[in-house]
């Protein structure tokens, strides 16, 4: 799957300076130099590695072995699968050489889902790439290996129609650039255009194929892609006069072989060498050509004679984003003139030359469109816009269904506010069970009904819970879930921005001293839905997840943490049985390695207790994979801190089954000390301590503390289990 061991993918750190003859002796070391602006893209993600942990994760979630998280998009949360479709499906056919390479990326979803900001990823990691060579003198920073459509036209102008004295000349170039040394002749490609042709191996027939077949033979013979191939083409006009030297350096043409290459950086077309462009949505009423493909120069206009290069200016969007990225924002809503350049970029891999000069760009370049659902249906059931459909690669990014990962998002949207700093600095405490609340809220909320399946069940097994139905011997399949879900499942729900907004309005609200707890928002998402949703029918389901199924979840939570925090060393024991457990799995591990008829390791007892959580409950079948999760969440944490001592949080669902697993042990010997029950000073400094544990083991502010106590003296059965 990955590229990152493929010889043609080995890029240069340092910025190249020569001529075209060095540049192709380095190519034959660092082909990357050369590749295409997908292969780039491809090389980049791949380059920076993949999650080992996270991978296992989904790869037991969504059960496919080949899903992976990769490095380069750590920052997204639950929206693992439409990221690997891009890197795999799209960039990885386009590598290939597939149609992928001449489509366009079109990414469509609801407001939320990190869209634009997976744009501005993309951004990045094109900024990390080595710096690349290009043609001095090419505003469009053209690929070097494009000077070689120019060999046969460069001998053909020099002979003056003399088509021995063009063979000649062709030939001379040929060996100038030392293409006998540099080419593998029975590379399965070159020797394949050589036959077809009915050439020999040698420098006399190169010098005698047509000028595509003359390309061709020259970079398989350079062990370079297809892709590679598919995505050069004739430099523009001002490198074709500096070799021809008919205006700018009139009389005095560069040799093919000593045409000066230099380097760039890729950086947005407002920081320095340009592309990476991010092109507006524009009306039709404002939409100027020029600003897409460049402009005629009307300073030299009546100075220059007609053909000049240097009539035209070529700074518009797709000249700039040559060999890199062209992002076009609600790309779908710009009018047919700018759609027909896009169409052009695609199919036939040009951009048009302004007037005067007239003709076309060779174009390379990875098109990202932005866009909603709505306009994107819109757009294609216009049939003017039918040659589009097949130009398109479209991929969906819905709202994420794993709860784990939600909590994620709404938490980093939380803390992109001033009221995530600390409360002494002027920020408001949040409770920790907050973002579970909301994260669940937003998953409900995003699911489809099942006609057998309860939608917190669904939601559960989504969150890659083995959940078993109540009254059910088998568990709940989250494959089989996904695969009866219709392909609209995540399309609709609530953006992370309306969580951001009912906590933030909390949080405006309580002042300084008191916190936003989840049952104000319980309380004030109520009351949000109620003024914004006008449909009764979604309404009255929103309500019953609030009054009912969330209320009893979040009941739940706040029970184990009470619990918990009257156990005087909760955390410790956590941390003791977590080291037992690691131990023994790695024991476990040890021993499966160790030999194929070798007894398993380990104190398998033990391990089932811990994973035999009734909420995170793992079966006996599914047993090794979740501890492989584990273990590949173990090495993910040495390696990114480097710390030996590895806390019991580490693995979300191994925390719950080790929480879980020392709360059966101590729950009996625990009670409830409120203010109400208070008997002697004995009572009042156990609540004391119970209070300090809250705030300092499982993060309650003081204030919320209290809240949690008194919610828990006033509720019946609070600390019942049910």
């Amino acid at each position: 799957m990955s590229q990152t061991n493929d010889t043609r993918s080995v890029s240069r750190e340092e910025p190249f300076t020569g001529t075209f003859a060095q540049v192709l002796s380095e190519i034959k070391r660092y082909p990357a130099m050369v590749e295409s602006a997908k292969a780039r893209a491809h090389r980049l993600i791949f380059g920076a590695g993949l999650n080992d942990a996270r991978s296992l994760e989904i790869q037991r979630n969504f059960g496919s072995d080949n899903l992976v998280a990769f490095n380069a998009f750590s920052q997204f949360y639950g929206i693992e699968r439409p990221i690997y479709t891009v890197a795999t499906d799209y960039l990885g056919s386009a590598v290939k050489g597939a149609e992928a390479d001449k489509q366009a990326l079109v990414v469509i979803g609801p407001p939320g889902t990190g869209k634009s900001d997976y744009f501005t990823r993309f951004k990045q990691i094109y900024r990390t790439a080595h710096p690349v060579p290009f043609l001095s003198g090419s505003r469009i920073h053209d690929n070097p290996l494009n000077i070689l459509f120019m060999i046969e036209r460069v001998a053909r102008d020099r002979a003056k129609g003399k088509i021995a004295e063009k063979n000649r000349l062709t030939l001379q170039t040929l060996e100038a650039l030392g293409i006998g040394d540099l080419l593998n002749w029975s590379a399965p490609d070159c020797a394949s255009v050589l036959a077809k042709a009915g050439v020999s191996s040698n420098l006399q027939g190169l010098a005698a194929l047509s000028q595509d077949d003359l390309v061709s033979a020259i970079v398989y013979g350079l062990g370079l892609p297809r892709s590679t191939r598919n995505n050069i083409g004739k430099p523009e006009p001002m490198v074709q006069d500096l070799l021809l030297g008919k205006f700018v350096n009139k009389g005095q043409p560069i040799d093919l072989a000593d045409f000066p290459v230099e380097s760039m950086y890729f950086d947005m077309d407002d920081e320095g060498s340009g592309g990476i462009v991010d092109v507006p949505e524009v009306q039709p009423l404002n939409f100027d050509l020029g600003t897409w493909i460049g402009t005629e120069n009307l300073a030299m206009l009546g100075r220059l004679e007609a053909g000049d290069p240097r009539l035209v200016e070529l700074g518009g969007a797709f000249n700039k984003g040559n060999r890199g990225l062209v992002i076009l924002t609600e790309g779908l809503k710009n009018p047919p003139e700018a759609q027909r350049v896009l169409l052009e970029a695609l199919q036939g891999r040009r951009v048009g030359i302004p007037a005067p000069l007239g003709g076309s760009l060779h174009f390379d370049g990875l098109i990202i469109i932005h866009s909603n659902e709505g306009e994107y249906d819109r757009f294609i059931k216009e049939r003017v816009n039918e040659p589009y459909v097949d130009r398109f690669f479209r991929i969906w990014f819905p709202y994420p269904t794993e709860t784990r990962q939600v909590r994620k998002v709404h938490e980093k949207f939380w803390k992109g506010s001033d009221f995530a700093k600390p409360a002494a600095d002027g920020g408001t405490h949040v409770d920790p069970d907050v973002f579970e609340y909301t994260s669940e809220l937003a998953v409900l909320m995003a699911l489809e009904n099942h006609p057998s399946v309860p939608l917190e069940t669904k939601m559960d097994a989504y969150d890659g819970r083995d959940i078993r139905q109540k009254g059910m011997g088998t568990k709940v399949s989250a494959h089989e879930l996904r695969a009866s879900a219709s392909p609209r499942e995540g399309l609709s729900g609530m953006s992370p921005r309306e969580v951001a907004k009912i906590v933030n309005s909390i949080a405006a609200q309580v002042g300084p001293g008191k916190a936003v707890t989840s049952r104000l928002v319980r309380d004030t998402a109520a009351q949000w839905f109620r003024s914004t949703v006008q449909d009764e029918e979604k309404l009255k389901k929103i309500m019953g997840f609030i009054s009912g199924a969330l209320d009893s979840r979040r009941r739940k939570r706040l029970q184990r943490i009470v619990l918990a925090a009257m156990v005087p060393s909760f955390k410790d024991e956590c941390q003791t049985q977590f080291e037992r457990y690691r131990d023994n799995i790695q024991a476990n591990a040890r021993t499966k390695t160790a030999g194929r008829w070798g007894n398993v390791g380990g104190d398998e007892t033990f391990m089932r207790e811990v994973e035999s959580d009734p909420d995170w409950g793992v079966t006996s079948a599914e047993a090794p994979k979740f501890r492989s999760e584990v273990l590949s969440a173990l090495l993910q944490y040495t390696t990114e801190t480097n710390r030996a001592n590895i806390p019991y949080t580490v693995h979300d669902g191994l925390k719950n089954c080790i929480e879980r697993y020392v709360l059966r042990n101590v729950k009996n010997t625990a009670r409830l000390f409120s203010t109400n029950s208070v008997r002697d000073e004995a009572d009042k400094r156990k609540l004391t301590e119970v209070k300090r544990r809250l705030v300092e083991d499982f993060g309650f502010s003081e204030f919320s503390a209290d809240e949690l106590l008194r919610e828990a003296e006033e509720t019946k059965d609070f600390l019942v289990e049910k």
